[in-house]
């Protein structure tokens, strides 16, 4: 089970759904042998991740990091995403060893949004 504070986020849910129009770019991911699911829609200005929104579906990991993204990664860049993702994981108090899957669920997500970005 999720930490404590993880499970907060998850329940407040913020950032859930997606965005729509001029400019979103879209990534999505899946766990090949649970099924969970990760849904990112996001736009980037000034290099930077502008918004970002999300849904999620399987584990309460999967859900609970999809929900700390927009917290964790607004303001950064591509770049820095998974080095943010990663600190606001621990600040939160981390993953257990076999919920680490989701953290990269999410990363595969947002490398399949970036990879859509145009520089």
């Amino acid at each position: 089970m999720v930490s404590d504070r993880l499970r907060e986020v998850m329940l407040q849910a913020e950032g859930a759904g997606e965005l729509l129009g001029d400019g979103v770019l879209r990534g999505a991911a899946t766990h090949p042998v649970c099924g969970d699911e990760v849904q990112l829609t996001l736009r980037i200005a000034d290099g930077c991740i502008h918004e970002l929104r999300w849904q999620a579906s399987g584990c309460p990991a999967a859900m609970a990091v999809a929900a700390l993204a927009p917290r964790a990664l607004i303001g950064s860049s591509l770049e820095q995403a998974g080095a943010k993702l990663h600190q606001a994981l621990a600040v939160h108090g981390g993953l257990a060893a076999h919920e680490r899957h989701a953290e990269g669920l999410l990363l595969r997500a947002l490398a399949a949004a970036a990879g859509h970005a145009r520089p």
